[in-house]
């Protein structure tokens, strides 16, 4: 399956490195097939960092189109989508 990822600006090595070190990425678009979806990479400690502070705050956490990886890095999110693209963004897609 054809797909496009767009990252949000143009980062350097050192972008990336911020990024990875902070380890959540929002604003990454996926397009494929007529579909377009924005999703937010995190890694899992950030998620749960995320989780905590939402919950002491609001008394709740809720996300739509999150995705956890090991690393939040260009190479590491390039691989996610490929295989999430193998099985159709089926992990994306809102099915009912």
């Amino acid at each position: 399956m054809e797909y496009q990822v767009a990252f949000p600006e143009d980062f350097d090595e050192f972008d990336w490195s911020e990024i990875e070190d902070k380890g959540w990425l929002d604003g990454v678009r996926i397009s494929w097939d007529g579909n377009s979806y924005t999703v937010s990479f995190f890694d899992e400690i950030r998620l749960s960092q995320a989780v905590v502070v939402d919950i002491e705050r609001l008394g709740y956490f809720s996300a739509r189109n999150v995705v956890v990886v090991r690393r939040v890095a260009r190479d590491e999110i390039n691989h996610t989508v490929s295989v999430m693209a193998d099985r159709g963004f089926a992990d994306i897609l809102n099915v009912d």
